[in-house]
């Protein structure tokens, strides 16, 4: 199909399912499912229709017993239309800013411990919960940069809604001591420091309500909790471990704020 005939053939819809991929990268049918709200087998369909337009490429891991198809937008080496280049000419002809690397994003820790389960929690929740804004990591650097911030590190932002209060926030992923040579005492404290290192001097403080801190276990998010409340941020604060987000929603009582006992808050209570 060339390009001209696939832009008039796409629906709003489809248009959705190719700038989500876009904009966050490679995503099974359940993802685009879940962001899109639809069902599970019209997001399958739209996806054929898409693959079969060559807009996005699909595949699946050898390693992956339930053989799930991932799917990404085509961005190069394609003699058929190529999604990335078709969804930037769309967005330069309506005059809107073509975002930076469009379909050569991947996926973040964040993506899949906040992201999609917030957008289904405010799926379940309408009128109640609602994820109001995302930002990639891409994007939040330079959301970062625009509020002369552009020495600190986030894997995401965005701004929570529930029951008539908001909360904006940044969050960190800990990516723990993974494929690095550390001796076992040291395990459950590399790379902790680094972690934080930034927001640790930032003048002018973060403009947001919380800055969430997602540890790579239950050991390093003790030592997280510590180590703050030794020395604490400038900016408002709490941790998580990512096993409680496997657990929970991570709008549920999932998070301790330094100094505190065993107390765990309710994302939206974070709010200021």
């Amino acid at each position: 199909m060339d390009d001209g005939a696939a832009s008039r053939s796409l629906t709003p819809r489809r248009w959705r399912i190719l700038s989500f991929l876009a904009l966050h990268g490679s995503a099974t049918t359940m993802d685009v499912a879940v962001v899109v709200d639809i069902p599970r087998l019209t997001a399958h369909r739209d996806l054929g229709w898409l693959h079969d337009a060559g807009l996005v490429g699909r595949w699946r891991s050898g390693e992956d017993r339930s053989h799930t198809w991932w799917y990404r937008v085509t961005a190069q080496g394609r003699v058929t239309a190529q999604g990335a280049e078709l969804l930037s000419r769309d967005l330069a002809a309506s005059g809107r800013q073509v975002p930076l690397q469009l379909g050569q994003r991947h996926w973040g820790a964040a993506h899949y411990l906040l992201f999609l389960p917030l957008v289904e929690v405010s799926r379940q929740n309408p009128g109640r919960c609602e994820l109001f804004q995302w930002l990639t990591r891409m994007d939040t650097s330079m959301w970062l940069r625009q509020h002369d911030l552009a020495y600190l590190r986030a894997d995401g932002f965005g701004v929570w809604l529930e029951d008539g209060r908001c909360l904006r926030f940044l969050v960190r992923v800990d990516p723990g001591p993974v494929g690095v040579a550390v001796a076992d005492h040291e395990r459950q404290t590399y790379g902790l420091d680094a972690l934080l290192a930034g927001y640790r001097h930032t003048d002018p403080v973060v403009p947001v309500g919380a800055v969430l801190i997602i540890a790579h276990d239950a050991d390093r998010k003790e030592q997280l909790l510590a180590g703050l409340a030794h020395r604490p941020l400038r900016s408002p604060n709490t941790t998580t471990a990512k096993d409680m987000l496997h657990r929970h929603w991570p709008n549920d009582q999932v998070w301790r704020m330094p100094g505190d006992d065993e107390d765990r808050r309710r994302l939206i209570d974070l709010a200021p």
